[in-house]
């Protein structure tokens, strides 16, 4: 599928390894629809066996896998020196089978498991890796979906169903996994042939060889364990990894150490219970799995949308925050499409956005995520009268007319809390408008915006007729949707609530609008202080209920912090605040180097500080998807309401951090402009925030520090050339006073004549800056 590079990540200052996708796959329709959906499923595997991916994305032509760099080789390099001895493939077997157990179990297929994809670190310890094809078990359209070619895999180790075209399951990769050991084993294949047909044709049909056709001396029973490994039918394989594992030990008997093993650790302790609640973080696409409750909302958000008339293909999703519009859009709209919900839907390409402070840059970076021959200069392209966005849509969809684009843009509202051009936001606006409404479009754009701001795109004549009749409210859940909301997500993964809790926290929340963050957060605290695989009614009432927990867990984690760290919680909170005007105040989003460049006497406490709420699940990690620089964010607006602390920080810091971020406005003009002098302070507005910074308890960057000094620099420069100027001036007066004077001297009425020279230098005196006080003087003395 593509080639692998060593690099350099600069912002982390970490080797990757960046797996790069060929175009044949990267500009194929069905990888364009799932790359990112499938992205998110790998990205959220973490287990010690498991190549971490740390980022992801996909350009025309191209897409980019961005993971942890192995120094090892894999385990193809090590056949290449004959079969591995019975400890080292037991080792390599070990890892495997707990890595693949780890992905099974939250519905992540393989499908090329081979020994080219098990990679190796300087101690020979193995790690899974290659994920970029895998495959979500639970969806019920899986076959449909996995055929970029007419198969998917490589022959020497593809299983019968594959093969076929069948459904895949878990046992299509201990298939992988038992074809795998055989060849670890013997240094050999158990199929051979000249041609890939001749693979295929005996993965179907024919017996798995003995071992001991490639390899005496091993034991028997191992023939027992492989060919189970591989039977045909995959409901005669194992039913998990760690059961091929155990039968594998119990026939090497007595030929290994009886050490404890993974293995062993798994077996007779409680796997990890995967943790189904959210926190404060909206449900993605790839929590589809645990989205319950909103089944009835999903269904009439594709109505609403399957509905005819020159306005459907625009709807607006609206809802107090909290009320979990992102997440029903994400989480139940979005994977409803694509199982196919509305006529087609499932050949629709899907992406979505945040508007951010500059919405088209942020829209070309979508669009370019589903592009295949996009127009040079998009952006351009996009930004050239009200039909732009509709052009660019027709260039970049593939000329099958059925194929439309869905664009879903979460967080509308900030395109009036961040955009600071006005002509850029209307222009936006009428793109929009213009593209939904077009006869010809295959565009549909779904838009989800907290209800305080629901006057604001009205004031837009045409949008805001979109408004006005396609807009869908999120309304609280019902007590039987709260039910299933809480216990579904809990049943899927073999957890249990005492008996009360269920009725008691429905009964907490009621029909409190933006309670469902609050929901998930407590949840997720349940989950990390539950008893066994019990959530308790005790452990409820010690976080201080649904309306208590997150409040209380934030000023928890502060109290516990030292004087350095307290005073960098403030100062970074301040910073993740965007101020309301006649609104609620909103979650920033914010480059992690804006924040970690804070003054020094901060930076070390910072990073402290993001680490522990980060973890606690209080701030949410991202990258820029333009310049994939890291980004950090507040995990929900619930955070800025039930924070006491944090409410009252801005409370007292409004005036200030409006400040701030004015300066923060003039710093990125400077930027853009590669810090042309013309672009900085000067005069009076110089002095008011030079005097602001001088007093201000708001910490600044090193890029607005280095603004402010820049701005007095040049205007200290520009003061002492005035200062030069002047004085040359003044010389020059003189000289040619003086000049005068000598020479009118010569006369008899030389005394009335230099009254005359003075006064006339008196005249050119009058010209000048009042900076040369002795010049007057002198001139009244000789007057």
């Amino acid at each position: 599928m593509g080639s692998v590079y060593r690099a350099v990540q600069p912002n982390v200052e970490r080797e990757v390894a960046v797996k790069i996708i060929l175009p044949a796959f990267a500009n194929h329709p069905d990888f364009i629809r799932r790359f990112e959906a499938e992205a998110q499923l790998v990205a959220r595997l973490e287990h010690p066996h498991i190549v971490p991916l740390y980022d992801y994305w996909r350009e025309p032509g191209v897409a980019y896998l961005v993971m942890r760099l192995l120094r090892g080789g894999n385990v193809q390099n090590l056949l290449g020196q004959g079969p591995l001895s019975l400890e080292a493939t037991t080792h390599i077997l070990e890892q495997m089978c707990s890595a693949l157990n780890a992905a099974h179990r939250i519905g992540v297929i393989h499908r090329d498991l081979k020994p080219a994809n098990v990679m190796l670190d300087e101690d020979q310890n193995a790690y899974l890796a290659d994920f970029g094809i895998a495959k979500n078990i639970s969806d019920p359209d899986l076959e449909h979906k996995t055929q970029i070619d007419e198969m998917v895999g490589t022959p020497h180790y593809m299983s019968p169903e594959q093969i076929r075209s069948l459904t895949i399951k878990p046992q299509t990769d201990i298939y992988c996994l038992g074809i795998m050991l055989y060849e670890m084993l013997t240094g050999a294949l158990p199929f051979a042939g000249p041609t890939p047909i001749d693979f295929i044709q005996q993965h179907i049909n024919a017996p798995m060889p003995s071992l001991a056709a490639h390899h005496s001396g091993l034991p028997a029973l191992l023939d027992k364990v492989i060919g189970r490994a591989t039977a045909k039918n995959p409901e005669d394989r194992y039913e998990d990894a760690l059961s091929l594992y155990k039968d594998f030990r119990q026939a090497t008997s007595g030929l290994l150490n009886d050490r404890p093993t993974i293995i062993h650790i798994e077996e007779e302790t409680d796997l990890e219970i995967i943790n189904p609640f959210k926190g404060l973080r909206a449900f993605s696409e790839a929590d589809a799995d645990n989205f319950f409750g909103r089944e009835t909302l999903v269904q009439q958000l594709l109505a609403r949308l399957g509905e005819g008339g020159d306005l459907s293909r625009f709807l607006a999703v609206i809802g107090p925050s909290g009320s979990g519009k992102s997440s029903v859009v994400r989480a139940g709209l979005i994977p409803a499409l694509r199982r196919g919900g509305l006529p087609g839907s499932e050949n629709w390409f899907i992406v979505d956005m945040l508007p951010g402070k500059h919405p088209f840059e942020e829209l070309e970076a979508s669009l370019l995520r589903v592009a295949v021959n996009p127009p040079e200069h998009l952006l351009s392209q996009m930004k050239d009268g009200n039909r732009g966005l509709l052009r660019a849509v027709h260039r970049i969809l593939p000329t099958d007319a059925s194929v439309e684009l869905v664009l879903v843009i979460d967080q509308f509202e900030e395109v009036f809390t961040l955009i600071e051009d006005e002509a850029e936001r209307a222009l936006l606006l009428e793109n929009l408008a213009s593209a939904v409404l077009d006869e010809r479009s295959r565009l549909r754009v779904v838009i989800t915006l907290r209800a305080d701001f629901t006057d604001k795109p009205l004031r837009y004549v045409d949008f805001g007729e979109l408004m006005n009749r396609r807009f869908e409210f999120i309304l609280p859940l019902t007590a039987d949707e709260l039910e299933r909301a809480i216990l579904a997500p809990a049943q899927r993964v073999g957890l249990k609530l005492e008996k009360g809790l269920v009725s008691t926290i429905i009964r907490e929340v009621g029909n409190q609008p933006g309670a469902l963050p609050l929901l998930q957060y407590a949840l997720s605290e349940l989950f990390d202080k539950r008893d066994g695989r019990t959530l308790t009614n005790k452990a409820y009432q010690e976080i201080g209920g649904v309306l208590g927990a997150l409040g209380r867990s934030a000023e928890t984690i502060y109290s516990s912090l030292d004087e350095a760290a307290q005073s960098a919680t403030c100062q970074l909170f301040l910073r993740l605040v965007t101020l309301g005007e006649g609104t609620e105040d909103t979650r920033r989003r914010v480059l992690r180097d804006e924040i970690e460049s804070l003054h020094e006497d901060h930076q070390s406490a910072i990073q402290k500080v993001i680490e522990i709420f980060g973890k606690a699940r209080l701030l949410s990690f991202d990258r820029d998807p333009i310049t994939r620089n890291p980004t950090i964010e507040v995990a929900h607006e619930a955070l800025l309401r039930e924070w006491t602390r944090l409410r009252e920080w801005l409370n007292e810091s409004r005036a200030d951090v409006r400040t701030q971020r004015q300066l923060n406005h003039a710093v990125q003009e400077w930027n853009t402009a590669q810090r042309d002098a013309s672009f900085l302070m000067a005069g009076s507005r110089l002095e008011q925030f030079e005097g602001w910074s001088s007093n201000t308890t708001i910490a600044l960057t090193q890029d607005e520090r280095a603004f402010l000094s820049a701005s007095v620099v040049e205007r200290d420069r520009r003061e002492l050339e005035e200062q030069s100027r002047q004085r040359r001036e003044l010389e020059t007066a003189q000289k040619l006073a003086e000049t005068e004077r000598r020479s009118l001297f010569t006369t008899r009425a030389g005394a009335s004549l230099e009254r005359w020279h003075w006064r006339s230098l008196a005249h050119v005196a009058a010209f000048l800056e009042p900076s040369h006080p002795e010049v007057q003087v002198e001139m009244h003395n000789r007057l």
